[in-house]
């Protein structure tokens, strides 16, 4: 995803012509026209009518001569709000050289992949413009007419958030229609990739093995066999990653799987609606209604912003068969049957034994949109169906902010992502996988090297050990209304400054958040210190805030956790962060109990070296805005006696710290 989509205003339309340069034959697709020469490569620009008969903006880059006579596809999708040309480059070395660049296309283009043999779709999924090229090293390919201008059946210019009914099935179409039209390309030999927007439908696309939707509806064309998908910094329980809700995942009971609910369940009913990432919701939503039209029918996505996100809770209210109850349903159904790959359990069943398809996922540590948890839960699900899934996943410090995506990770990360995908595209083969870890690093002095790695058999096997710090003081937290935005929060500034979407893209900050360490008034923040560690530790993997609570005022509240590494001269650093909502008002029975229980607040997680004399900071707040949508539990008094932070570690020890 764009950075700027999270500004909601309107973006100008930059339309560029095709260069006036020799062209290649057509390329057979009906809708595309000549393949004029880009650099060194060909690549075919036109519209498509898709299943529903929507034009679709399409390029496809052709194999470079000399590569074989018979060549594989990849079809790469953009994120949200951007267009066809994001993964496309007149060079192998992609964006690697630009600074404001995520740096994850070297050696992942059309470019590097027709010359290595493919054929490579790209196209602007429904509801967006082409733009032209807005990075120096794009080709200049026509842009698509402006969506509305279609008359017809479909409905152009609709965003419906990689619904498996719209834009699942306009990728399956269209690669089944390039595959009809080029006899050289193998129908059995199908990738697909993309990031943030077209990761989460990388994942949806990979659990299905065999493509029929195309065939089934128009018999001339291929069914195509899926055999790599690579997805980047992607979702696969959007419910979960928009609004987590930090309970253990129903699937295997762990934090690893943390999600909306079980892979088996249409509507993800077994943890409660989470906390909503109102910076980013708020901004996504904005660039939605800038760029064209949200799902109105039969799913009412502007609703869904309006009714939770500005609304806000209570979302279970106890009272079956009311018009908010059917609503939060249909909310629950949408952004989980329709748009996670967690929950199309039918489809990973059914190839669990027979072909599976070969993924490689790469997500990012400090990614505050799509952290890592939602590659983990897909992970374990998989491995629990064969434990030979050929399922790999990367983590570092790379994707959405408050990510640095170092160049030399991401090359590291492409280089076995490559790998990977020449193993498995000729025909995806059962295997042992691993989780891999990049570190985060803030200060590059003595910090190692950012692109070592460390690996396990599944990610809770990153780490060996256990750093415990129990901080001994009690905390009350009352939730108050905050300031509004961006007026900075006089009782915790740090909830604005340490903000991934509206902070990296309104404020530019740096990425690597500092704390203002601020005096606080008690009822507002709870900030805790640990003595000086003694030994150096790796933290690789989650963790989580461990609090037995009284709740009183309300039946709901949302408890925020930040973890902060202060250096001896007291500048801090944020590490992670974490979200819990306590529900009390769900039917027939509460998913927290009232008035006091334990919770274990998950975190985003890590890998981060705490070095030795450095103190570990725990804040604990019911209100982090705009980060998160603030509770309208107004008067809810949270306390506890004390709290623990539970860190897993590289290190094959369990040690505990008090607190200062």
């Amino acid at each position: 995803m764009r950075w700027r989509a999270i500004m909601p205003a309107a973006l100008m339309v930059l339309g560029t012509a095709a260069p006036s340069i020799p062209v290649f034959a057509g390329s057979g697709v009906a809708g595309l026209g000549d393949c004029p020469l880009y650099g060194d490569v060909h690549i075919c620009s036109g519209e498509i009518p898709s299943w529903d008969g929507s034009p679709l903006d399409v390029d496809l880059t052709l194999p470079q001569r000399g590569t074989g006579d018979h060549h594989p596809l990849i079809v790469m999708l953009h994120g949200f709000a951007n267009n066809k040309h994001e993964w496309e480059s007149v060079s192998d070395q992609g964006d690697i050289d630009q600074p404001e660049s995520t740096h994850d296309k070297w050696h992942w283009n059309n470019h590097w992949f027709a010359k290595h043999g493919f054929y490579v779709l790209t196209y602007t999924a429904r509801g967006f413009l082409d733009e032209g090229k807005t990075r120096a090293d794009e080709p200049n390919t026509p842009p698509g007419a402006p969506f509305g201008s279609y008359t017809g059946l479909g409905t152009p210019g609709t965003v419906h958030l990689k619904s498996r009914d719209y834009e699942i099935k306009d990728t399956a179409w269209l690669a089944a229609t390039v595959a009809a039209a080029h006899s050289d390309l193998d129908p059995n030999a199908v990738a697909v990739s993309g990031g943030s927007y077209g990761g989460g439908e990388s994942w949806t696309l990979a659990s299905q093995a065999s493509w029929h939707s195309a065939h089934d509806q128009n018999p001339a064309l291929p069914v195509l066999q899926l055999q790599v998908a690579v997805p980047h910094y992607p979702w696969t329980d959007l419910a979960y990653s928009l609004a987590p809700n930090g309970h253990k995942g129903p699937f295997d009971g762990t934090i690893y799987s943390s999600s909306q609910g079980s892979p088996t369940t249409d509507s993800g009913q077994e943890n409660p609606v989470g906390v909503v990432k109102y910076s980013y919701a708020t901004g996504f939503f904005g660039e939605g209604i800038a760029n064209g039209f949200f799902e109105t029918t039969p799913e009412n996505i502007p609703a869904w912003y309006a009714d939770a996100v500005v609304a806000g809770d209570p979302y279970d209210g106890g009272s079956p068969n009311t018009d908010r109850d059917n609503f939060i349903k249909d909310l629950r159904h949408g952004l989980t049957e329709l748009r996670g790959a967690f929950y199309q359990d039918e489809s990973w069943t059914a190839q669990a034994g027979n072909r599976e398809v070969a993924i490689f996922s790469v997500s990012g540590w400090t990614d505050e949109l799509f952290p890592p948890v939602e590659a983990f839960r897909q992970f374990s699900y998989l491995k629990a169906l064969d434990r030979l899934w050929p399922v790999e996943l990367a983590v570092g410090d790379v994707g959405h902010p408050l990510a640095q995506n170092p160049p030399s990770q991401w090359r590291h990360l492409n280089d076995r992502a490559w790998g990977f995908l020449k193993q498995q595209i000729n025909g995806s083969h059962r295997k042992e996988t691993t989780v891999s870890s990049m570190p985060t690093v803030c200060e590059p002095t003595g910090a190692g090297d950012p692109t070592e790695r460390l690996t396990g058999r599944t990610p809770e096997a990153l780490s060996d050990g256990t750093l415990t710090v129990n901080y001994s003081t009690a905390g009350t937290l009352v939730n108050r209304i905050p300031p509004t935005f961006p007026a900075v929060d006089p009782r915790d500034p740090d909830n604005l400054g340490t903000d991934p979407a509206f902070g990296s893209a309104v404020l530019h900050l740096p990425n690597c958040r500092t704390s203002n360490a601020p005096v606080v008034i008690p009822a507002d923040r709870y900030t805790g210190y640990s003595a000086p560690l003694t030994v150096p530790r790796i933290y690789v993997g989650l963790g989580f805030a461990r609090v037995s609570y009284t709740l009183a005022g309300a039946n709901t509240a949302t408890v925020n956790a930040r973890v902060w590494d202060v250096a001896p001269d007291g500048n801090a650093l944020l590490v992670t962060r974490g979200v819990y909502r306590i529900d009390g008002n769900a039917s027939p029975a509460a998913y927290d109990p009232l008035p006091s229980g334990t919770i274990d607040l998950p975190l985003f997680g890590n890998q981060w070296t705490l070095a030795a004399g450095h103190r570990i900071r725990l804040d604990l707040t019911q209100v982090d805005y705009p980060t998160f949508l603030e509770s309208n539990s107004q008067g809810a008094v949270f306390t506890f006696p004390d709290a623990q932070l539970v860190l897993p570690t590289r290190e094959a020890t369990a040690i505990t710290v008090p607190g200062a």
